[in-house]
């Protein structure tokens, strides 16, 4: 499961935030509301990801985004900003955050983005449905397979709905192999192994 700690100073965001990345099945393992707080829990928790606000009173995002770089150069760090793309100066830049997003952000890219830059390969329950009939659909899927997935020329619409913590090798693998015939157009396969919704 992917970890990640949400520092912002407008506690609504925060909470709405952690919240939000919880019904996906991400462990929001730590909140904070200023940059200090930020960089301690990073180094008290060492999570996979940080979602760090840049403008905040007195202790910043670039004052976290510095110490977080001091402890860990290769953290995870995704700048969740207010600001416009103008504000984005050097010396953030010159810091590598992982990703600069900008609010308000989509919850469903948010977490496809954490789950890309943390390799993560928990299986998810997704919803898509297929260009040639107007029914949704249902499976699960790891991270990967979802990447290939929704490329397929066959499918409309695809979505990650939450985090399916469940052991599913077998299923995976039958999945694996539906996916390969619906790359060659076949999607009998992947129909059988999905739920109407």
């Amino acid at each position: 499961m992917t970890s990640v700690i949400v520092i912002d100073d407008n506690e609504d965001i925060v909470h709405s935030m952690s919240e939000l990345l919880q019904m996906y099945g991400i462990d929001v393992v730590g909140n904070g509301s200023d940059g200090l707080e930020g960089a301690k829990l990073f180094k008290q928790l060492r999570p996979d990801a940080v979602l760090l606000d840049l403008m905040m009173p007195k202790y910043d995002g670039l004052f976290a985004l510095k110490k977080i770089r001091e402890i860990d150069p290769n953290s995870i760090v995704l700048i969740v900003t207010g600001g416009s793309y103008d504000q984005i100066n050097d010396e953030i830049e010159s810091l590598n955050p992982t990703k600069i997003l900008f609010k308000p952000i989509d919850v469903n890219n948010l977490v496809e983005i954490l789950l890309e830059e943390t390799n993560n390969s928990m299986p998810f329950k997704i919803q898509y449905s297929f260009k040639d009939d107007s029914q949704s659909y249902t499976c699960l899927l790891t991270f990967d397979q979802y990447k290939n997935f929704k490329k397929l020329p066959a499918i409309a619409e695809c979505k990650l709905l939450k985090n399916e913590e469940v052991n599913v090798e077998s299923y995976e693998e039958e999945m694996q192999e539906a996916l390969n015939l619906a790359a060659k157009n076949d999607v009998s396969h992947i129909q059988k192994l999905s739920q109407m919704v």
